[in-house]
């Protein structure tokens, strides 16, 4: 992977993108017992009643940041299945489990993408609770928003490439 020619990029890199989408099925098939499927062409423009989960893998040089949306349903069942209880979604103990979550992605996600040379550590992440919210992406830098589901779960997950400064 070369993104030393990072203004001329259009997209993120496919070997990224790939990376990025195995941690995602690998990560919440192993909390949920059920492996997400990935749904191309999906991208899940229509605001979210949810959660979103914030996190990044950076380095000297680029930021891959992580935006994970989750609808409020699936936020409940999420907590059902990884820590064995529901949790309220109005409670901070739902934003403490969505920024947890976020965390265990990015760390997967910084392993998996060191395998095609992007060497970075991860943020601490942070969690956004709201109705009727629109995720905008700028044109540049390049951003990439997949959808994935299960048989009791959706959720998408927007990712954007820049350089750090």
């Amino acid at each position: 992977m070369n993104l030393d020619n990072f203004d001329e990029l259009n997209e993120i890199p496919e070997d990224i993108v790939k990376k990025v989408r195995e941690s995602v099925v690998n990560t919440f098939g192993s909390m949920l017992g059920e492996e997400p499927s990935y749904i191309p062409g999906s991208n899940g423009n229509d605001p979210l009643n949810g959660i979103v989960g914030n996190v990044t893998v950076f380095n000297s040089s680029h930021t891959l940041s992580l935006m994970l949306a989750i609808p409020k349903e699936t936020a409940v069942y999420l907590s059902e299945a990884f820590i064995g209880m529901e949790l309220p979604f109005e409670s901070d103990d739902m934003g403490d489990l969505i920024g947890e979550v976020s965390n265990i992605l990015a760390g997967d996600v910084a392993a998996n993408v060191e395998k095609v040379g992007f060497r970075g550590q991860s943020s601490l992440p942070t969690a956004t609770r709201g109705s009727d919210l629109t995720l905008f992406m700028p044109n540049k830098p390049p951003t990439k928003r997949m959808k994935f589901t299960s048989a009791n779960t959706e959720f998408w997950l927007t990712m954007v490439l820049s350089e750090s400064k």
